[in-house]
């Protein structure tokens, strides 16, 4: 498989569980090796940071600072970053495409990584339109406003 680009790089996410305003599920695509289990949004969130982090697709337009100095030369990428001869292991597209929730499934495509947050789109896979996002406040503020209502 060639390197990720934004045709490859969407995100197709399985919510199972929705109760008082938490979702749970899980989240498919083929930049990973499998998928990853959420418990909330926020968790959700974190481990997609992680790997936007870990695979640098998107690049982050800012560098992240800390007042802990990081002892390894190499991040442990445990999500793996695909090449063009690196193509094992991960989810193939058959899988992905097949991955449904129990109560919702939408695709999610984070374009750029700019100003500390995510702008892409979100597609909720029932005919209507794709809906742009500008921050992670606001993707938020779509997916609950569509399981809740």
């Amino acid at each position: 498989m060639a390197r990720l680009n934004h045709y490859m790089a969407f995100m197709k996410v399985a919510v199972n569980d929705v109760e008082d305003g938490r979702i749970a599920g899980a989240v498919y695509s083929r930049r990973l090796k499998e998928p990853i289990r959420f418990r909330d949004a926020a968790d959700m969130l974190l481990q997609i940071e992680r790997l936007l982090d870990q695979q640098d697709f998107p690049r982050a337009f800012q560098k992240k600072r800390s007042f802990v100095k990081s002892t390894k030369k190499d991040k442990g990428n445990t999500f793996g970053k695909k090449d063009e001869e690196d193509d094992e292991g991960y989810m193939d597209e058959e899988t992905v495409e097949q991955a449904e929730g129990e109560v919702s499934t939408f695709v999610m495509n984070v374009i750029t990584r700019q100003n500390t947050s995510w702008q892409g789109y979100l597609d909720w896979l029932d005919g209507s339109p794709k809906i742009a996002y500008n921050s992670v406040l606001e993707l938020l503020s779509l997916i609950t406003r569509k399981l809740q209502g």
